[in-house]
């Protein structure tokens, strides 16, 4: 029996063991921890600290206390911060370098928190800085503007006219200087044509002509010679009244035309009248969606929150690779190169999934409860989306929140994503909607009850909201003595609920979100007539301006008009005289 055992390799190997176990329960913990910290940092470009890791094999799990992972752009604030992550980890895919977790629980979630060190990594913040430096000079040189743009009350009081138009061009005026020139540059024309024409110095000549004929005498002789000069002359002075009557007639089209002109810059200012109160006035038309002008502001900054949250998630959804569902790609055998090839499996398996997942939140709101399936950058190889449910509780002016939707890049060439999101009870207080010095309007309370859709197909964003409110008081306080100020003020305080939907159409980069309520409505009815009154006094101010600076260059129009008319005096004297002329040319005298 002593021969069987070999003692000293018994003792190495147990000596091995002990070693393994050892190292196991001192380091190992501190070697996870290490890396996760490491790699971490390196993917978010700030520290990731982590207080303690404990791997276990029996179970085989993780388990990750106080992680803690460094805004980026605000190195002394945590971006996320989870007091507590239990994984548990399948050991058969494990031991095929696969990290598949069957149930992850999160607790302590929340976003946001202060730090006590900063998280800034110098080199990576070096990095990060020159990174953005680009995508703004990107930006800069697409011409790219926050879609969300600028919303400003229109002016409630009435507007200074002259001060409009010491900063305004008027079209009318413009108008009437270039039909100045314009006639005066044909009248230069027509007296180069006249130049060309048979003027009263030809026709005088042809009038000499006829009285050498006629005093030719009375022989046979005499009279023959005279007839076939008669018939010479006859067709000259026919080729000059022929060029003469062409001339008149297009000149009377033109001047028609001109005439036609000048009539109408009595009516040019209204064209300039109508810009300006478009632009300057409240009109009756512009009450029609004044919800776009108090909510827009907010619905649009909330909207760009969360867009500029995607753009921070997206790269690295980017890093999902593509291929064929469930299957490996194609890959050409390399010797001695140390390639990693994925063989097909059954069933195909990503190399990290969480199946799943269960999260305990702290929002500033409230407390957030949810779960996921499937959580893979991967989702081509698994063959299935991603899906979440969340749960608010205990929450602060909001009895219940529920989200769900799906995350679907099963093809991540056209990936589909869907989520809709159910609120009750949602309790508004001192919500600043406009800061405007003329009407500042604040919602000092409200009650509300909203349901977001939203779908996004590849980088096309639809989104509708539906939101009705009860309760309701708004803050209005009228500055100045501006009328329509006081009345929609006035307005405003008697209203104490109100439904409101949102429509968010485009893309991720640049969407449009067209909002209307049944408050467009009540204050159209509100102020309507008096915005009536207003434009209309606004109106008639703008008429007596601008037809005043308009009558010095309409009178000038004028004047460069009947200095074309003499043109057509002109060529109407040479026709009568050609026609006279003619008249008189026939045999026998």
């Amino acid at each position: 029996m002593k021969g069987w055992i070999r003692w000293k390799g018994l003792i190495a190997f147990v000596v091995a063991v002990v070693t393994i176990v050892l190292v196991w329960f001192l380091a190992v913990d501190a070697v996870v921890r290490r890396v996760i910290e490491t790699a971490g940092t390196r993917v978010v470009g700030a520290r990731v600290d982590l207080a303690a890791a404990d791997l276990s094999l029996f179970p085989t799990g993780l388990t990750l206390v106080g992680l803690e992972v460094t805004n980026p752009d605000a190195p002394m604030e945590n971006t996320v911060e989870v007091r507590k992550m239990t994984m548990d980890l399948d050991p058969g895919y494990l031991i095929r370098r696969k990290v598949i977790v069957n149930n992850l629980q999160v607790e302590g979630l929340a976003f946001n928190t202060p730090r006590k060190a900063s998280g800034e990594v110098p080199e990576l913040a070096r990095k990060n800085r020159e990174k953005k430096e680009r995508q703004l000079s990107e930006a800069a040189k697409a011409g790219v503007e926050k879609v969300c743009g600028s919303f400003s009350m229109p002016s409630l009081s009435q507007p200074d006219v002259e001060a409009i138009l010491a900063k305004e061009s008027l079209d009318s005026i413009a108008t009437a200087k270039e039909l100045d020139q314009a006639l005066k540059a044909e009248q230069a024309k027509w007296e180069k044509e006249l130049e060309r024409l048979a003027d009263e110095k030809t026709l005088a000549e042809y009038k000499t002509r006829i009285e050498k004929i006629k005093g030719g005498g009375g022989s046979l002789g005499a009279i023959l010679g005279a007839a076939g000069e008669v018939q010479q002359l006859q067709a000259d002075i026919k080729k000059d009244l022929d060029r003469l009557k062409a001339a008149k007639k297009t000149f009377t089209t033109d001047f028609n035309d001109y005439q036609a002109r000048v009539r109408n810059l009595a009516n040019a200012p209204a064209k300039d009248i109508q810009r300006l109160t478009n632009k300057y006035s409240l009109s009756p038309e512009g009450l029609s969606n004044m919800s776009q002008l108090i909510f827009g502001q907010r619905l649009c900054g909330w909207v760009q929150t969360a867009s500029d949250w995607y753009a921070k998630i997206e790269p690295y959804l980017s890093n999902v690779s593509v291929g064929g569902e469930g299957k490996p790609e194609e890959q050409t055998p390399l010797r001695g190169k140390g390639k990693n090839i994925r063989f097909a499996e059954t069933p195909p398996m990503p190399d990290f999934l969480v199946r799943n997942l269960k999260i305990d939140a702290a929002l500033p709101v409230g407390k957030l409860t949810g779960k996921a399936e499937n959580v893979t950058l991967d989702q081509h190889i698994l063959g299935r989306p991603m899906t979440f449910a969340f749960l608010g509780r205990e929450m602060k002016r909001i009895a219940s929140l529920n989200l769900s939707g799906t995350a679907n890049y099963v093809k991540p060439d056209a990936p589909k994503n869907d989520a809709k999101l159910t609120v009750k009870g949602l309790g508004l207080e001192n919500l600043s909607l406009i800061d405007d010095k003329v009407l500042p309007l604040v919602l000092r309370q409200a009650t509300g009850n909203l349901n977001l859709n939203l779908e996004t197909v590849g980088n096309v964003l639809d989104a509708a909201l539906k939101a009705n409110f009860s309760s309701v008081e708004f803050d209005a306080q009228a500055a100045g003595k501006a009328a329509m100020a006081e009345a929609l003020q006035t307005a405003l305080s008697g209203i104490d609920q109100f439904s409101l939907t949102a429509d968010i159409a485009g893309t991720l980069q640049a969407y449009t979100v067209d909002i209307s309520s049944d408050l467009d409505k009540v204050l159209k009815s509100a102020v309507g007539q008096l915005v009536k009154k207003e434009v209309a006094k606004f109106q008639a101010q703008l008429e007596q301006k601008i037809s005043a600076r308009l009558q010095g260059p309409m009178q000038q129009a004028q004047s460069s008009l009947s200095g074309l008319g003499d043109i057509e005096t002109e060529l109407t004297n040479r026709l009568n005289l050609g026609n006279n002329l003619l008249k008189g040319l026939k045999l026998p005298f």
